[in-house]
């Protein structure tokens, strides 16, 4: 019978500062949280949509955007995770990858409350 966990503790806030993420799980669920620059919290299914890589192995980056091939301006206020085996970058606040807005990993609710960061499931 398969595990069913609503909800999840994380931390304690202020172990997840801004621009930093922390691996965990919500049963048997991956899960990587990340807290943006502006202190917002999100929450991803911890798995790469091309072969499965954990997210949370990879890194934390400021998106960036160019007019022109080999041009890169970084986008501050859009934090991506940068999958660690082959480099596909997700939207943190919406999941998508940056190539294609119509793929994206499993968003799921979390949230602050009384000094802690709780994870829940979501209806994505």
């Amino acid at each position: 019978m398969p595990e069913t966990v609503a909800s999840q503790v994380v931390c304690a806030a202020e172990e997840l500062p801004p621009g930093q993420m922390i691996a965990t799980r919500l049963g048997r669920l991956p899960v990587v949280v990340v807290r943006d620059l502006d202190g917002t919290l999100h929450a991803l299914q911890d798995r790469c949509l091309h072969q499965g890589a954990r997210l949370s192995g990879g890194r934390l980056l400021r998106a960036t955007h160019g007019q022109h091939p080999g041009e890169y301006v970084e986008d501050q206020g859009q934090l991506v995770v940068k999958c660690p085996w082959h480099g596909y970058e997700y939207d943190v606040r919406t999941g998508c990858t940056l190539f294609d807005r119509r793929l994206r990993v499993r968003r799921l609710a979390v949230r602050e409350e009384r000094g802690v960061i709780v994870v829940a499931r979501s209806r994505e």
